[in-house]
């Protein structure tokens, strides 16, 4: 899970176990195991410096992300994520929800998240969500042709019911 982290968080099997439980519970949240993840890093580091202190955050934000990645594709991950993603800027957050969590989002939800995410993270990052921003934008298309033409076949059936 964490694995890369070795190095940098001391103690990471215990933390490994711990994360384990918050994911399991299905009221945690990323942001709370992101404070865990930097709770732990404070505890077994000596923190001396602001910049310690930004390194242990900048540490837990990282492994988060990493964490991301990892998560099972479900209802309440896919809220965990979404919170997650209304105070960080996370690119793997973001990637997570408009590949693998397409099926908890409407159109307009995904287009929303590709359109932000482009901003944020610039067009040569996000690349490889233009197919997807692309069909987005056919089927809503259709959405409001199939509309229309819902609405014109009402029209012309209620001038027949006139005719009459």
């Amino acid at each position: 899970m964490l694995e890369l982290f070795k190095g940098e968080i001391p103690e990471i099997d215990k933390l490994v176990v711990l994360i384990q439980k918050k994911i399991n519970s299905p009221k945690c949240s990323l942001e709370d195991i992101k404070d865990m993840i930097y709770d732990h890093i404070s505890e077994h580091k000596e923190l001396n410096a602001q910049n310690d202190y930004d390194k242990a955050e900048a540490t837990a934000f990282n492994a988060v992300n990493n964490l991301i990645d990892d998560l099972e594709v479900n209802l309440t991950n896919h809220k965990r994520i979404k919170e997650y993603l209304s105070s960080y800027h996370s690119y793997n957050g973001f990637n997570r929800l408009i590949f693998d969590f397409q099926m908890f989002l409407n159109k307009r939800e995904l287009l929303h998240l590709i359109d932000h995410g482009t901003i944020i993270f610039g067009t040569d990052k996000t690349k490889d969500w233009k197919p997807i921003k692309e069909v987005v934008l056919t089927l809503l298309k259709q959405d409001k042709i199939e509309k229309f033409a819902d609405a014109y076949q009402r029209y012309k059936s209620s001038q027949k019911k006139k005719k009459e």
